[in-house]
């Protein structure tokens, strides 16, 4: 459905902010323009640029992704505590004026959000996510699945349906599931666990 140019294959599929930078020079300097490479950089600068400190290495899609589930937690009972700020966070993913963007800028979103997901993914896997016990036992590799599974149902499902922004943010969270969904076929079964479990809550 979002199709690019396989010359920027390489581009979405690394995960070093430079090294990125790097091959979109290059790209844009030996391929023809799709008519989203000012577009491309729009979405780099606004996802790895500190405002405050320009200098300062950051990744603000990632951040997004990770602060979403907690807009479920307690505090957020009353859905008008969280709206500002994931009108902030639509904002930061530059997810604003999707009904303005044509077909090959929403590629070229949408394998951007993948990127980012993709990064996230990696950490999924490392030793400290998801420990037990205050952060002194490690989760076995099915406790991590079951919590990535549950993290993502909540970015892409639950969080957006809560706050009435399925629609606004519906490139976004397409492009966090089919990353998920396409990185094995335990990602797939826990899913589909997941998604058992909170329809059997309702």
């Amino acid at each position: 459905m979002y199709q690019v140019n396989e010359c920027w294959n390489e581009f979405y599929s690394e995960l070093d902010p430079e090294k990125r930078r790097e091959l979109y020079e290059r790209i844009v300097r030996e391929e023809e323009d799709d008519g989203a490479n000012a577009f491309r950089k729009e979405l780099m600068d606004l996802r790895y640029t500190d405002p405050r400190n320009k200098g300062r290495r950051v990744d603000n899609f990632i951040w997004n992704i990770v602060i979403l589930p907690g807009y479920l937690r307690p505090m957020y009972l009353i859905k008008a505590v969280g709206e500002h700020e994931i009108r902030d966070i639509i904002k930061g993913l530059g997810l604003e004026n999707t009904q303005d963007w044509d077909d090959v800028k929403k590629a070229a979103a949408y394998w951007e959000y993948r990127n980012a997901a993709e990064l996230y993914l990696s950490t999924c896997k490392g030793p400290n996510y998801g420990k037990k016990f205050f952060g002194i036992t490690s989760s076995s590799d099915e406790e991590k699945m079951k919590k990535t599974a549950k993290d993502f149902y909540s970015m892409t499902v639950t969080v957006p349906a809560k706050y009435g922004r399925e629609e606004e943010m519906e490139l976004f969270t397409q492009a966090l599931k089919d990353t998920f969904l396409s990185s094995s076929s335990a990602a797939k079964r826990a899913w589909r666990e997941e998604e058992t479990r909170r329809k059997n809550k309702m």
